[in-house]
């Protein structure tokens, strides 16, 4: 979990060219920037090649950042994340699934057959975002890949806290719905309904 307790402190450090703030910084955010890079993306490798554009990306422009709230770093940054997908995706345009079906979000599980149930919930999950408005999945992927909070969300997107609030509400009880339509299906051996 991202702390925000003593992020002002850190990127004025950082800014100061102390390294090992900065350090202190990217383990902090690096678990939520890859979390949502990965959740975009159709391989880890490029995955990982955009996480490093975007680390780089934060170096070069650390000295430009002014720090407004707690938190502000952390939505700059996933701004910088933002653009570099939306750049990603106009030199490739060609369409990618969620995720490629040899790949998982968590590389780590212990046996393959764990490994392949994650693989499909994985898929199964993501399927379901990509269904619903670009702006709610952009408002669900920032929220549980990312870990940003609401405020965090809200500077990254340009929207009233409120606003996020609400998409995220909406989001969730859409997707909801379709995880038990597609359970209930399930049950009954029929095919999810990815409608």
């Amino acid at each position: 979990m991202y702390e925000l307790k003593h992020e002002k402190s850190l990127v004025q450090a950082a800014q100061a060219g102390d390294r090992a703030a900065f350090e202190r910084l990217y383990d902090a955010f690096f678990p939520g920037l890859y979390g949502y890079i990965r959740s975009r993306m159709s391989t880890t490798v490029d995955a990982e090649d955009l996480v490093s554009d975007v680390v780089l990306m934060v170096v070069r422009k650390l000295e430009d950042f002014r720090w407004q709230f707690p938190g502000s770093f952390r939505a700059w940054l996933f701004q910088i994340a933002r653009r570099k997908l939306a750049d990603y995706y106009r030199r490739n345009p060609a369409p990618a699934d969620a995720l490629d079906e040899h790949e998982t979000l968590s590389d780590s599980s212990p046996t393959p057959e764990i490994q392949t149930l994650h693989r499909e919930v994985s898929v199964d999950v993501l399927r379901v975002i990509e269904e619903l408005s670009p702006r709610k999945q952009e408002v669900v992927l920032l929220r549980y890949f990312g870990d940003l909070q609401n405020k965090e969300i809200a500077a990254v997107l340009d929207l009233d806290e409120r606003t996020v609030s609400a998409h995220l509400s909406r989001a969730l009880s859409e997707l909801q719905e379709k995880l038990e339509k597609d359970t209930k299906n399930l049950l009954l051996n029929k095919e999810p309904s990815y409608d």
